[in-house]
Order: structure tokens, then sequence, then C-alpha cells
């Protein structure tokens, strides 16, 4: 199964928790240099609200959680003597990281395309009750890939807490 220095996986959340503050950085500004409707598409409620949570999730999952990931992969074992298990430890990272940027990306499309499509449909005259299914219709397949995606994350967050339980009964020599 192979075990790891608490060094090693602190600095590989660490790391990941770090490159997606720059693309949390870049989704923030990107969008309000390309299109300046996007404050008017969170405003508006319904879907343009997504994408607001799908930017918010991403700080707190793919940033804040891999640090605290990474604080816990460091300090479990260092407390313990215990070892992590690789092969966990990598499916946990992997796959939260996956499942993270997918489900949270595509909330954030939805949110934009949703929100900037009631927006258009509004300034047409649509009427209000037509704009639903005009939204969902550009939309809806979203839905299934991010419960998915939330679903491989949680998987993910599942085996890193295994991960770490059994650094707390492992000892090892590393």
């Amino acid at each position: 199964m192979g075990s790891s220095s608490p060094e090693i996986w602190s600095k590989r959340f660490g790391a990941v928790s770090l490159v997606n503050a720059l693309i949390a950085i870049a989704w923030l500004l990107l969008p309000i240099a390309l299109d300046t409707r996007i404050s008017k598409t969170i405003a508006g409620g319904s879907a343009g609200t997504w994408g607001f949570l799908g930017f918010l999730l991403f700080l707190i999952v793919g940033v804040v959680g891999f640090a605290a990931f990474a604080a816990l992969y460091y300090v479990i074992p260092k407390a313990t003597g215990g070892t992590v298990n690789n092969i966990l430890a990598w499916l946990h990272l992997v796959l939260l990281e996956i499942g993270t940027a997918i489900g949270t990306g595509l909330l954030g499309y939805a949110g934009y395309i949703g929100g900037t499509t009631i927006l258009d449909e509004t300034a047409k005259g649509t009427a209000a009750k037509d704009i639903p299914a005009i939204v969902h219709g550009k939309i809806g397949f979203v839905v299934q890939p991010i419960g998915i995606s939330a679903l491989v994350a949680a998987l993910g967050v599942l085996l890193g807490v295994v991960a770490l339980f059994l650094a707390y009964r492992r000892t090892g020599k590393s």
C-alpha cells in the first residue's frame, strides 16, 4: 500500500489549494472583464445565482477545503506517529479536485448562461411565464453531471477521511 511522510501530502494538498486560488482569481476577474452584465445575472436571482454558488463552492472546497486537508495531512501523522496510505490519499486528492472543478464549473456555466438568457429574454419582451422553459432548455443538461461531480468529490473526501483515520492507527518508519 505504501505510505509517505506528512510533509509530502501536506505539500500536495497545499499546492492544489494555491492553484485553485489562482483559478478563483481568474474566475472572479475574467467574467467582469468580458461581460459587465455578470452582476445583473447574479442580482436577478433565479438561474443566475447558480454561477455565484459555483464560485463560492469553489472557494470553500477548492481553496479552503484543500488547505484544511493539507493541515490535517500534516498534523495527524505528526501527532500520532502514524503514516498516510498513498493510494487513499491520491484518490482523495484526485477525486476531490475532479469533482470540485467539474461540478462548480458547471454551476458557474449554468448560472452565466441562465442569467444572461433571462436578461436577454426580458429585454426582448418575452413573457415572464415563458422564460423558465427557455432557460431550462439551455442549461438543463448540467443537472445530472453536477450531481455526479458532487458524488465524485464526496467519495474523494470519504477516502481522505479514511486515510486520515488510518493514520491514527498505522505507525510507520517514515
